[in-house]
Parts: structure tokens; sequence; C-alpha cells
């Protein structure tokens, strides 16, 4: 093997090393956020009742299941492009909602309306929370949107802001929130998880609710724009 060669391969190995550090931390950093949410998911069951009714704790676990199943995704989704540090937020939001009402059998409950822009681009972390953030509201209004159990149309909007800021909107056919509900100090784990995440995004956070709906705008700060990419 000539000298260029042995070159080339250790630059490769040095890639390959890398690579696989690079995943480990960001599996890590994923982990940590799933312990985290299992552990406020544990103070609020801990608040509540000393037994709790078997269909509590199944919705307890099926939202939990329905976590992992997003982050699981997302790191399917890198393992095709280790390489890049960028996602196509509007395809991977597609697949992991599809993966989400696929894992947790909502295919009866749930139907997905979608105007997403081609060319939404933002960084696996930011993926990363926004896919949790709208797979928490998509459980969310499959179990309350509709209290007599019909089936829940939940539309999801990806598109660029006036002052070139990205927004993801998602919103549902649902009866809305219950009337006195305080949004700024909320009782239910699933809205304060929202709002957890959409902090750390440092993201603007709209909740709109009435008698047709419920509906969330995430508008990330202008400091974190849109990635672009150019076209092949």
């Amino acid at each position: 093997m000539s000298v260029t060669e042995l070159r080339l391969a250790a630059t490769s190995e040095a890639s390959l090393v890398d690579l696989l550090h690079e995943a480990n931390h960001r599996i890590a950093n994923h982990l940590s956020l799933l312990s985290s949410m299992v552990q406020l998911q544990a103070t609020e069951v801990a608040r509540g009742p000393a037994v709790l009714p078997r269909e509590a704790v199944q919705s307890i676990l099926s939202e939990m299941a329905g976590k992992i199943v997003a982050v699981g995704h997302l790191h399917r989704r890198l393992a095709l492009q280790p390489s890049r540090d960028v996602v196509n937020l509007c395809d991977y939001l597609l697949e992991a909602c599809a993966a989400l009402i696929s894992s947790l059998g909502l295919a009866k409950r749930v139907g997905l309306v979608q105007r997403l822009s081609a060319n939404c681009h933002v960084t696996t972390e930011q993926a990363h929370q926004i896919g949790l953030i709208v797979c928490e509201i998509i459980m969310n209004a499959a179990k309350h949107a509709h209290p007599t159990g019909i089936p829940v149309q939940i539309c999801l909007v990806c598109r660029s802001a006036g002052d070139g800021r990205m927004t993801v909107e998602i919103g549902d056919d649902g009866v809305g929130l219950p009337e006195g509900t305080d949004l700024e100090h909320p009782r239910g784990v699933g809205m304060k998880l929202i709002q957890s995440l959409a902090a750390a995004l440092k993201a603007d956070l709209r909740i709109e609710s009435d008698a047709l709906g419920l509906n969330f705008l995430i508008t990330l700060p202008p400091d974190v724009r849109p990635i672009v990419v150019a076209a092949r």
C-alpha cells in the first residue's frame, strides 16, 4: 500500500471515529431528555392518588412509548445521513407522525392533513425537540380532542414567516381546552412538556383554543433561522 493510500485510510478511520463519537453524544443527549420526561411524569404520578386505574397506567406507558418512537425514528434517519447535521424537517415530521400513529395503533382515531414547505431544514437537535412537541400534541389530541371518541383530524403546517423565521403549526378539530384552563400554569404533564420543549428551543409558542379546536404555533427565534440547502 502506498503512502498516499495509507494516509487516506488513516483519514477515513479518523472520520469514522468522529462520526461514532458524534452519534454517541447525540444518543446520550436524547436519552437524557427522555429520562427528564420520565421524571416529570413520575413527579406528577407521585402527586396523584395512591392507586391508578388500569386505563391511566396504560395511557402513561403509551405516551412514553410514543416519545421513544419519535427519538428512535430520528436516529434511524440520522443513520442514513451520518455526515450531515441537517434534517429536512418536513420529511422528518411526516415520517415521525406516521411511525407514531402506526406504533400506537392510532390509525382509526387520527387523520393527518399536511401543508409543508419543500425546503425547511433545521439542525438535528431542533428536529428532535420539534418532533417531540408534535408527537405530544398528536397523542394529547387523540386522547382529549373528542370526548365522544370520534376520530380527530389534525392539520400540520410548516412555513417561513414574514420575517424569515420558520413556523410549525399543528391543530385539531376537537372541542378545545376546558373553559378556565390556565396556560400560564398548566396542570397536565403533556402541556408542561410542550412548553418546556418550546422553551428549550427558545421558540415563541402560541396556543389558540375555541370550540372548533386547539391550535399550536411554534416559531423559531430570529437567531435560529431555517437552514437553506441548495438544490442538487
